[in-house]
């Protein structure tokens, strides 16, 4: 087999940059050429009266379920109309879909917000829009959609309520919704359409509006309501329990002849940690008898390959989304383009709570491995009952043997429901990148060999990025979208055409972003901008990040970048030479096929060439050593040029360093004297050295007209010559340094003081003059305790 090429090398060349980090110097020049997270752009946008929960897409349109209204966009997010779904009228005697105004002014009456906790689409009798809200015991109502006016919702509104006959079992197969959480699938199999449910229950639910946990129901030919096929149509967490043990159901999808729920539960019912599972059972399975469920884990290590040293598990999930791979994606994991991956994003949780902290990671598993991994640990008995719908004491959960064939969905009658022991574990796609930030949506697509993530944040923020597992990859678009949360209710509509985009939710507002980015101008430097993804269609153009269309000149390039020079280190350096400078900026060695090249780049300083040092050079930094000048110059010429043109600059310059004076001339021979070198220039060049004999000055500060340094000790009170060395060049002072003998105090007068301080101490002695003074006066300060000199 061929190798197989996953990405254009100068893409991963632009995503390594984006993770590099710059260290030392140049570390402005890196700042200001990353992504510009604070970018605005302006994006179609509708904001509604109330928050919008769900959203859907049919016929151009947009079908918005917000709290008490239903709104109809066009594919430009403008409003064509808007149906009222309440407040609502509730009375304990009025039934579902009843008018009960007539009970308006009664004390046992009271008027509730709709809350859309469903919007789903079914085509299969009718084009029809189902909503289903939190009033009313969780009911749904049916809008047909008429071909000729999909903005029309509100001409053919149908309850979807049959009242309760005498005799029927206490379950309500029309109350389809909780209050505290619901998700939804609609199926379409033997020409039947059937409603998966998963409801967060308590209680607080009690007859006549009884919510299931998780139901299969079909909808009745009628279309009037749904209906239960059996008894077994839907399971229950015990009543025990249902306070206690809380489960959030996250996402639900179909795949082949599965269902598939994801939840977030306690681990076991005595646990106080909660995790995530996923749930299976076959489509056409009524009775659920197929019912498995498996916890998941996406985990982070800080080594891929050696899992040992540290893992960080993930435990909530906060959002799902399944879709195909591209072939990268496809190629590293081993599976086809039309295998099913589910992504996910989750965080960790708070200890013992389903309370997300601002810890996340993105994780992916095709749904054949989902499915190999459940029969996998089938084989090998890994199971047990589940206890929160049988109890502890069941007789499927005492000192039974669990049979399974998990790989079709015939279940014999001693197969039951099952909970998988070991967990499914995959590793964060992108190593810990997102350890800050508390992710909260996830949609992918694809373009070309490439797999794109979008995803939102608690904070609002939208982002893209590359999904792969052999490469590091970084957000190619990141920006603030809102500062509500994103929704995880996202839609994505042609995700292979140029116009494709993605609507996404913040709050009240829903906004449409195109797949291909919203635009180019975050991209701050040529090189993101020309190695970002070529799906983006980002070029140069003027210093900017544009796309062609918004090019004034016919500048614009997807080919060449040339380096901007943002600042010279030292800016000023001695004639002779030897100097290691550093040019900080940013489109150093820029190549779409390597990740860092700097053959064809030559630095000029005054027409010279200035030699590059490879190993200490990178995309924002450039170092060199200076050639030696016959004179110098100030703000000299010089370049920076890459085969197919060169960046100008002139701030640097050649000076001759001079020392004019020296202060003090003597000091004791035990040093420690504060050396004052007074002259020109000596702050140029890098390295700055001053010598007394032979012996290094501890240098305390430089600047250009001083450098103060403390003085070395000397065996031998003499004079000694002082020399200063900057790079290579080398500087000696016509006056020496004196060493004298060191100091010695014989007495101190007076020898007492008060404690406030003040007074003036006299010390006498031997050799004083060492230090510059015969007598030292010293001023006491205010002490609590003994002073001595």
């Amino acid at each position: 087999m061929k190798p197989f090429t996953a990405y254009p090398s100068g893409f991963i060349i632009f995503l390594l940059a984006l993770l590099q980090r710059s260290h030392g110097q140049c570390k402005e020049a890196a700042k200001k050429s990353e992504i510009n997270l604070g970018v605005k752009y302006d994006l179609p946008n509708f904001i509604a009266d109330t928050p919008i929960q769900n959203v859907v897409l049919y016929k151009h349109h947009v079908y918005i379920g917000a709290v008490n209204k239903i709104y109809v966009l066009n594919e430009a997010l403008q409003n064509i109309s808007v149906y009222k779904t309440g407040p609502v009228l509730e009375n304990p005697d009025c039934a579902p879909c009843e008018d009960c105004r007539d009970k308006a002014n009664l004390s046992n009456s009271i008027w509730k917000d709709n809350v859309n906790m469903a919007l789903l689409l079914e085509t299969y009798y009718d084009d029809q829009l189902i909503s289903c809200g939190s009033v009313s015991g969780g009911i749904c109502h049916r809008h047909i959609i008429h071909p000729d006016n999909p903005a029309d919702i509100e001409s053919e509104v149908h309850c979807m309520y049959s009242p309760q006959v005498d005799g029927e079992a206490d379950n309500c197969p029309d109350c389809v919704v909780s209050t505290l959480g619901t998700k939804v699938l609609v199926t379409e199999k033997d020409r039947f359409v059937n409603f998966f449910v998963g409801n967060t229950v308590t209680s607080t639910f009690q007859p006549p509006h009884v919510l299931h946990s998780i139901s299969v129901r079909r909808l009745k030919e009628t279309q009037d309501g749904f209906e239960f096929l059996t008894d077994q149509s839907y399971i229950d967490i015990l009543p025990q329990f249902r306070d206690s043990y809380p489960i959030r159901y996250v996402h639900a999808f179909e795949n082949d002849h599965f269902v598939y729920f994801l939840t977030v539960q306690r681990e076991t019912l005595d646990s106080q940690s909660f995790h995530t599972r996923i749930i299976r059972f076959c489509t056409l399975d009524s009775e659920m008898r197929s019912y498995m469920e498996m916890p998941l884990e996406c985990i982070f290590t800080e080594k891929r390959r050696k899992r040992s040293i540290r893992k960080e598990v993930f435990n909530i999930l906060q959002a799902a989304y399944v879709s195909k791979p591209g072939a990268a994606l496809a190629h590293e994991m081993g599976i086809g383009l039309n295998d099913d991956i589910l992504y996910g994003v989750f965080a960790q949780s708070k200890p013992d709570s389903p309370e997300p902290t601002n810890r996340s990671a993105v994780c992916a598993v095709s749904v054949r491995t989902i499915n190999e991994f459940f029969n996998k640990i089938v084989d090998k008995q890994n199971m047990k009952c589940l206890q929160h719908f049988y109890g502890k004491e069941s007789r499927y959960c005492l000192n039974r043997a669990f049979s399974r064939n998990a790989s079709y969905c015939r279940a014999q009658d001693d197969e039951y429901r099952l909970e998988v022991t070991t967990p499914l574990q995959r590793v964060d796609l992108f190593m810990g990148q997102f350890n800050s930030i508390l992710l909260t949506s996830i949609s992918v697509f694809t373009k070309g060999n490439l797999t794109i993530a979008n995803l939102g944040t608690s904070e609002g923020r939208f982002m893209q990025i590359v999904v792969s597992r052999s490469e590091p990859t970084a957000p190619h678009v990141s920006f603030q979208l809102d500062s509500h949360p994103i929704s995880p209710q996202v839609v994505v509509e042609n995700s292979l055409a140029d116009d494709g985009y993605t609507l996404v939710v913040t709050g009240k507002k829903i906004t449409k972003i195109p797949l291909k980015g919203p635009g180019c101008h975050h991209f701050r430097s040529c090189s993101q901008c020309l190695l970002a993804p070529a799906f983006m269609q980002c070029g140069w153009c003027s210093q900017q990040c544009l796309r062609s269309s918004e090019c004034p000149s016919n500048t614009w390039t997807q080919d060449t970048c040339l380096p901007r020079v943002y600042e010279i280190l030292p800016s000023s350096a001695p004639i002779e030479g030897g100097t290691k400078l550093t040019l900080c900026g940013w489109d150093f060695g820029f190549s779409k096929n390597n990740r860092f090249e700097l053959k064809n780049t030559v630095v000029h300083i005054g027409g010279q060439i200035c030699p590059l040092e490879a190993k200490s050079s990178n995309k924002n930094r450039l170092e060199c050593t200076v050639p030696a000048a016959k004179s110098p110059g100030f703000n000299i010429s010089s370049s920076v040029s890459v085969g197919h043109g060169k960046t100008l600059f002139n701030s640097f310059s050649y000076v001759n360093p001079i020392i004019t004076s020296i202060s003090p001339t003597y000091g004791p021979k035990s040093g420690g004297t504060l050396l004052t070198v007074a002259g020109k220039y000596l702050d140029s060049g890098k390295s700055m050295k001053i010598f007394v004999g032979e012996q290094p000055c501890t240098l305390k500060s430089i600047s250009a007209s001083t450098v103060e340094c403390y003085t070395p000790a000397q065996q031998i009170p003499q004079e000694y010559r002082v020399r200063m060395e900057i790079d290579e060049a080398i500087r000696d002072t016509s006056r020496h340094f004196t060493y004298r003998e060191d100091p010695v105090v014989l007495k101190i007068h007076p020898a007492k003081s008060f404690l406030s301080g003040g007074s003036t101490i006299t010390a006498q002695g031997i050799n004083l003059n060492s230090v510059c003074f015969p007598q030292m006066v010293i001023t006491v300060p205010k002490l609590g305790m003994n002073f001595s000199v």
